[in-house]
């Protein structure tokens, strides 16, 4: 059925509407209040290190490094460092021992650690079309790119998109479209839900609520096109300034657009931390196995870096998602194994108690 008779529908939608929930459509709106600000390592030449607060210890600044109050960074002669601190200045680290150079209370670049994030069991890939974006999140465009997982010896895909009083489908033979720009238009303030049939499966065969998507409002656009402004005058690397844009997206739960100018991002810069920060944004969107892989390369990044500070928070992530998501205690009690021998090492007690904790209650289990 085309989208131009899709008001034929409109009765069944209305009785449909009637029983459901908009739980089905909506996600959860990031809540900025209380997030961290991140305060992030955009330059670094030469030896610059940091000896993070509650540790004993310097261990080496790699980009992306998010550096936090308390926190005290070395910078060796004829060494440089940039730091853009959350409200989006620069700073510009001269060499010797400094505290970060941040205090602004305006919070415009935020962190949120993947090992922090709620886990859920995820869809499994091949069984059904898997919704890969936009699911759990905002969106700049009205005309978003959507994309799914295939299914073995799917020929035909059938797309639809639904919302409140709202109905369109199409089929297509790939695992991705973009919206037609004569397809019905997508209203901001609308929570829309993006639904993908193949052999008789459809991705609304996932468990869970949240997975929907919305539009940008304009005060929230004007918002964010004003603070990428902002980051194109920084004057920095094309990979300095495109992984910013990102964490801004993010910032504003823009998730989609977020994961996709780290997905181009991640195939030009060979960085930990925009390897890790999709292994963030897959979590957060409900994709623990996409998480997984970019954690993992992530992982082998930081280990060529010598970063024992991602090394230990990135195991923390795996050892969260194995337990939470894939139920292999096994491989979880290795990666906490890992998080408590780093965490040691480099003297951070609080994680190396959380670690510690963690794998008694798991070691309870005797799974």
């Amino acid at each position: 059925m085309s989208y131009r008779s899709w008001k034929h529908l409109l009765p069944l939608l209305l009785a449909v509407e009637l029983v459901s929930s908009l739980d089905l459509f909506a996600f959860e709106s990031p809540n900025l209040a209380n997030n961290e600000g991140a305060n992030l390592a955009v330059l670094v030449e030469g030896h610059v290190s940091v000896k993070r607060k509650g540790t004993t210890r310097f261990e080496p600044v790699v980009f992306g490094a998010n550096l936090k109050a308390g926190d005290l960074l070395q910078v060796g002669q004829s060494s440089h460092a940039k730091v853009i601190c959350s409200d989006l200045t620069v700073h510009e680290v001269l060499p010797g021992v400094v505290g970060v150079p941040c205090v602004s209370a305006h919070q415009v670049l935020r962190s949120k650690d993947g090992s922090a994030i709620n886990v859920t069991r995820g869809a499994t890939d091949g069984l059904f079309p898997v919704v890969l974006w936009p699911r759990k999140t905002k969106l700049l465009s009205s005309t978003p790119l959507l994309r799914w997982t295939p299914v073995p010896a799917a020929n035909v895909y059938t797309v639809a998109i639904r919302g409140p009083y709202f109905y369109w489908q199409t089929q297509v033979s790939g695992t991705d479209l973009a919206y037609p720009n004569d397809a019905p238009g997508l209203s901001s303030g609308v929570d829309y839900k993006l639904i993908v049939q193949a052999n008789g499966r459809s991705s609304s065969e996932e468990a869970g609520v949240g997975l929907g998507f919305s539009i940008l409002d304009d005060k929230d656009r004007a918002t964010v096109e004003k603070e990428l402004r902002l980051v194109d005058k920084l004057g920095l690397p094309e990979g300095s300034t495109q992984f910013l844009i990102a964490r801004v997206y993010a910032g504003y739960g823009l998730r989609a657009d977020a994961i996709q100018r780290l997905e181009g991002l991640s195939t030009r810069l060979k960085a930990t931390a925009v390897l890790r920060a999709l292994g963030d944004l897959y979590l957060e969107i409900g994709l623990p196995r996409r998480a997984e892989a970019n954690y993992l390369n992530a992982l082998a990044l930081s280990e060529k870096e010598n970063d024992e500070d991602a090394q230990m928070m990135i195991h923390f992530s795996l050892a969260h998602i194995y337990e939470a998501a894939v139920g292999n205690n096994q491989l979880a009690r290795q990666h906490l194994d890992a998080t408590l021998a780093l965490a040691t090492n480099i003297g951070d007690e609080k994680t190396a108690s959380q670690a510690d904790k963690k794998l008694k209650e798991l070691n309870k289990t005797g799974i």
